[in-house]
């Protein structure tokens, strides 16, 4: 990493974890860090959180914080549309980009892809990881190219692949962006 280099947001979302974060280790290989978690549950085309959610997502992210504050940063919570957050994160920050790992939710998905079009159509970094899987949905497939339906065809094809990436320790340090919006 270059001492000029931009700082890029880190969009934290379940992996609420400074160990094994993939989205994390590349965005502070590359960059000064800011790290973001966006409350939007409106977006994920499900039931409103309730109260036992609400409980583990607050004390979650005041743990993610606390691991934050230690190395020298701090958590940005926002809550609003995904999009529209970053885009003003990235402005009031200037930011050369996300990085996030993916989830797999359907509606999730669209609106991923729609943030990574968009942030990379007006020339940013746009990255997600795999943190939460040991293979993603479309590396082991059928010789049909469909998902698996029966369990053992699928568990021989997965240890037919490469092995998964070992997990990783949280980074010693990180170079945490001294912008904070």
């Amino acid at each position: 990493m270059s001492a000029n280099s931009a700082p890029a947001l880190v969009w934290f979302r379940l992996d609420l974890r400074l160990r094994d974060n993939p989205a994390l280790l590349a965005a502070a290989a590359a960059h000064p860090i800011i790290p973001v978690y966006i409350f939007s549950p409106q977006e994920e085309d499900a039931a409103a959180p309730g109260g036992a959610s609400r409980w583990w997502l607050h004390h979650s992210l005041a743990s993610l914080d606390e691991s934050l504050r230690a190395k020298g940063g701090r958590l940005i919570i926002r809550q609003g549309n995904a999009l529209a957050v970053l885009e003003e994160l990235l402005a009031q920050t200037k930011a050369c980009g996300v990085y996030w790992n993916r989830r797999y939710e359907p509606a999730i998905v669209r609106r991923d892809e729609a943030i990574k079009e968009t942030l990379k159509s007006r020339g940013l970094v746009a990255e997600s990881s795999n943190s939460a899987l040991l293979f993603e949905p479309w590396d082991i497939r059928t010789n049909a190219g469909t998902p698996y339906t029966v369990f053992t065809p699928f568990w021989r094809s997965c240890l037919a692949h490469t092995p998964p990436r070992a997990p990783t320790p949280a980074p010693k340090a990180l170079h945490l962006d001294s912008m904070w919006p």
